[in-house]
């Protein structure tokens, strides 16, 4: 019995309610309710594993009005709405409002038990596959070895205090792995502020990051607390580190090596002690290298980098995170899509050069616009990222600072050269080294780098 999935139908039709119990008796735990307030008094006890909702209750609030509740209440909970005389007008305003499916009650009462059991299986599914990853890595969804020692990086200093510094290019999921780190430190019921450095006027920057009294400036009419006061006791995360002026930086160092600021027009020290997980699309310590960051802050920044891999790198994790994506936006869909061969084949191979951020805006993208259950390759719009004559290895790094781009591209030809070359000679590193024309230290330093 405790197997069964459980079903609350809320209908005053009695005859109904018989004809689907005797029909659902050794497949599902029904539960029953008259009204639209007894069904709420019910959900309130105990959540079924999903509803089957007349749309016209008699006295009291009507199907729609209660599905319009329960979406806000109970967002995940599938809900099937039937009746005795389906319109369209009715089935669009049921759907808009979270309906699963929606469907006239007879004569398909077959058609309905196979629906409730498609649409159970679905959400089972969905939250199954939600609870696993966040009991693993919150909304972070991979399975790659580039990723797990991303996770591994994760495990070994969330507990610590040092300093962070994460890098990766943008779209890649930088202030996930923060928030990650945040919530399996001991910090984490503390508070967890980000702050988009790329984002806030650089004349801000001193009032955003430590507040300002009232009077400091025109306009300050009260005292603002600044994000690393808000941050006391736990986290700030601040994102594109590499936009904060030479001047800020120092006065940056300095709240570091002191754990103490002053308010913009203020007089008194006030002592902050906060862990400062940072982030940038650029490798810093190159910015260190042109003079354009400063190497003592870089040090204090970087107790530990992370390194987060862009999605090409991922393998099929592309496919992994494209599933989940295409499944959260399918929560209130009655439209499961699927992908072609050729689809996937295309999401594997694609270069990505906007990262997961570009990926998940792709399957928005598919759910609005693909009225069709199987999603094909066109139906991505990938074809028209980019130059088609420009080589596909070079696409996602044009837009990137020359010297960027340069070591970017270099490091690929190395990886692709090597893998070639020792892959021909059977993994003998002389032979290989002879056919290069290099000395067989030299392609074994490249082979380590």
């Amino acid at each position: 019995m405790s197997g069964r999935l459980h079903l609350l139908v809320v209908d005053d039709d009695c005859g109904f309610i018989e004809d689907f119990q005797l029909l659902s008796k050794d497949v599902f735990r029904v539960s029953t309710a008259e009204t639209g307030e007894a069904a709420i008094v019910q959900l309130e006890k105990a959540e079924p594993d999903a509803l089957i909702l007349d749309l016209c209750l008699g006295d009291g609030i009507d199907g729609l009005e209660l599905l319009k509740e329960i979406g806000e209440r109970h967002s995940d909970l599938p809900v099937i709405m039937v009746t005795e005389h389906a319109s369209v007008e009715t089935a669009v305003a049921a759907m808009k409002l979270g309906a699963v499916h929606y469907m006239s009650k007879h004569p398909n009462m077959k058609a309905l038990h196979a629906i409730i059991e498609r649409e159970l299986s679905r959400n089972q599914w969905k939250r199954l596959y939600r609870e696993t990853i966040e009991s693993q890595f919150g909304e972070i969804v991979g399975e790659s070895d580039v990723m797990q020692a991303v996770y591994h990086r994760i495990d070994r200093v969330a507990a610590t205090k040092v300093n962070i510094l994460i890098e990766g290019e943008n779209g890649t999921g930088k202030e996930l792995v923060a928030r990650e780190i945040h919530k399996r430190s001991r910090q984490n019921e503390k508070p967890f502020v980000a702050v988009n450095c790329a984002a806030i006027p650089s004349t801000l920057f001193e009032s955003e990051l430590f507040g300002f009294e009232r009077g400091a400036f025109t306009g300050a009419e009260r005292r603002k607390r600044g994000r690393f006061e808000q941050a006391h006791g736990g986290t700030i995360f601040l994102d594109e580190i590499i936009a904060l002026s030479y001047e800020m930086q120092a006065k940056l160092l300095r709240v570091i090596e002191e754990r103490s600021f002053t308010r913009l027009g203020g007089t008194e020290p006030i002592d902050v002690d906060v862990r400062i997980l940072s982030a940038t699309n650029r490798p810093l310590g190159q910015e260190v290298r042109r003079g354009t960051f400063r190497e003592d802050l870089y040090h204090r920044l970087n107790g530990i980098d992370i390194q987060v891999p862009p999605l090409r790198d991922r393998g099929d994790d592309i496919l992994m995170i494209a599933d989940y994506f295409s499944r959260q936006f399918g929560v209130h869909s009655s439209l499961e899509h699927r992908f072609s061969s050729a689809a996937l084949e295309m999401m594997r191979h694609y270069a990505w050069p906007g990262n997961v951020r570009e990926l998940r805006n792709v399957m928005e993208r598919v759910h609005i616009l693909v009225v069709n259950r199987l999603v094909e390759r066109q139906d991505l719009q990938l074809e028209q990222e980019g130059d088609p004559d420009t080589p596909k290895v070079f696409r996602d790094v044009l837009m990137h600072p020359y010297e960027q781009a340069k070591t970017e591209i270099m490091a690929r030809f190395k990886g692709y050269y090597l893998s070639a070359l020792i892959e021909r000679h059977a993994g003998n590193v002389n032979t290989a080294a002879r056919e290069a024309g290099l000395p067989r230290q030299s392609l074994y330093r490249m082979m380590n780098e």
